[in-house]
């Protein structure tokens, strides 16, 4: 048996393909991968996929299906990306997140006579890559090399307020040649601890800091901002000129009332400026305990989109509440799965591109929507998608919408666009 791989040692973002030669014509091979997460060792994921071999005594994974195991279509990523727990502790694998040590990902091979096995090594960054910590007017990461170009990505979090998962965007990126900034924008020193009324006048010390830096040269700023960091983002964009690029995944077109954890907070707004709150629409929880009552009882998942689209139509501000996107100077790039189940950006997105139309917005926008993703990490093939997808909550199934094909296909993807878009 030989086993060839491309990209056996690569960026985790990367595709590898997999392909073994000089296998018994229609003979089976059974492939197996197991992982631990380097900052979670205690939690082990495993996945495998059974194949048979052609007349030539060989197998593509990009173009052989398995006949059993657990992904179905064909590609070489199949295994990597329907990884499921199958040794647990319990641990919460969003917590300690580092990426000081790559993935290792061990492949074994099996036929009815031969037994071989290949490590992966899935790096999370370059070795030229430096990280500083920031303290002061705010709290970050700044992820550049040495040799860095002036092109500086400012990234802005979701809800979960977690700062140390986006270092798992921000490596791979820097790692091509931009310097990339991760900040915290609440429950940090010096910001509300929820969600609440986050002032703006704190990413002016921002902006300042960037433009002021002797580590970068820069002049123009880049943002890139998922879910209510996309809202974020948009709304940076149409109050601050020097931002001149935007990446917004699955963002929305309005800014929407502060958040308690997952659900709706005080009756203020997420942003303030000037200790005022933003105009904003009020969400009803009321709404969401009733749709979930509904989809427990049919017995199908539920989520939070629901509850986000009949808020807006009940709201009668949407005009001051809604982001004046096309009063940026900033090329847009908006990205978004027509699944998603935590907020409904899909149509968000598509009111966001008639607004730019209407307005003869004179710089560049696009709208990457995917039909089958719903609302997943913006990076693929490293937090295992089953553990992001689907998880029981309140007596029934919460889902962050799509399947498991289409989420993985559009975090690949919609990562390149992105990468393609900040070096353009």
């Amino acid at each position: 048996m030989k086993v060839e791989i491309v990209h056996q040692e690569a960026l985790a973002d990367e595709k590898i393909r997999i392909r073994i030669f000089n296998l018994l014509p229609d003979s089976q091979l059974r492939i197996s991968l197991k992982m631990e997460l380097p900052w979670c060792s205690v939690e082990e994921f495993s996945s495998y996929a059974v194949f048979i071999a052609d007349k030539a005594g060989e197998i593509d994974l990009d173009t052989a299906s398995p006949i059993e195991g657990t992904y179905e279509s064909a590609d070489s990523m199949g295994l990597i990306y329907s990884l499921k727990s199958y040794k647990s502790t319990g641990k919460n694998i969003g917590d300690h997140i580092s990426i000081d040590n790559p993935i290792l990902m061990n492949l074994l091979f099996e036929t009815s006579t031969e037994r071989r096995e290949v490590q992966l090594k899935r790096l999370f960054k370059t070795d030229d890559i430096l990280v500083k910590q920031i303290h002061g007017d705010f709290t970050g990461q700044l992820f550049y090399k040495k040799d860095s170009g002036n092109k500086t990505i400012l990234m802005l979090g979701g809800s979960d307020g977690h700062m140390e998962s986006l270092s798992l965007m921000a490596a791979p990126l820097a790692s091509r040649g931009f310097n990339v900034l991760t900040v915290s924008y609440f429950n940090s020193e010096g910001l509300p601890e929820k969600l609440e009324e986050v002032p703006l006048e704190y990413f002016e010390n921002i902006f300042k800091w960037i433009e002021n830096s002797k580590i970068i040269d820069t002049k123009d700023i880049y943002i890139h901002g998922t879910s209510k960091g996309g809202e974020l983002a948009l709304l940076l964009a149409s109050r601050y000129k020097q931002i001149k690029k935007v990446v917004a995944v699955e963002p929305h077109t309005y800014c929407f009332q502060a958040l308690n954890g997952l659900m709706s907070g005080k009756n203020v707004s997420s942003w303030s400026y000037q200790g005022k709150s933003i105009p904003f629409i009020q969400v009803d929880n009321d709404i969401f305990f009733e749709d979930q009552k509904k989809d427990i009882e049919k017995g199908i998942p539920f989520g939070f989109t629901s509850t986000y689209r009949k808020s807006i139509e009940k709201a009668d501000n949407r005009s001051k509440a809604r982001i004046k996107v096309e009063n940026s100077q900033a090329d847009i790039l908006l990205i978004c799965g027509e699944e998603d189940n935590i907020w409904n950006s899909h149509e968000a997105c598509r009111e966001i591109v008639n607004h730019l139309e209407n307005s003869d917005y004179n710089h560049h926008y696009e709208l990457l929507s995917f039909k089958n993703m719903g609302h997943p990490l913006p990076i693929p093939y490293i937090i295992p998608l089953s553990f992001t997808l689907k998880m029981p909550m309140g007596g029934g199934e919460f889902t962050s919408g799509g399947t498991v094909e289409g989420n993985v296909e559009g975090q690949y993807e919609s990562f390149k666009k992105t990468i393609e878009f900040f070096l353009s």
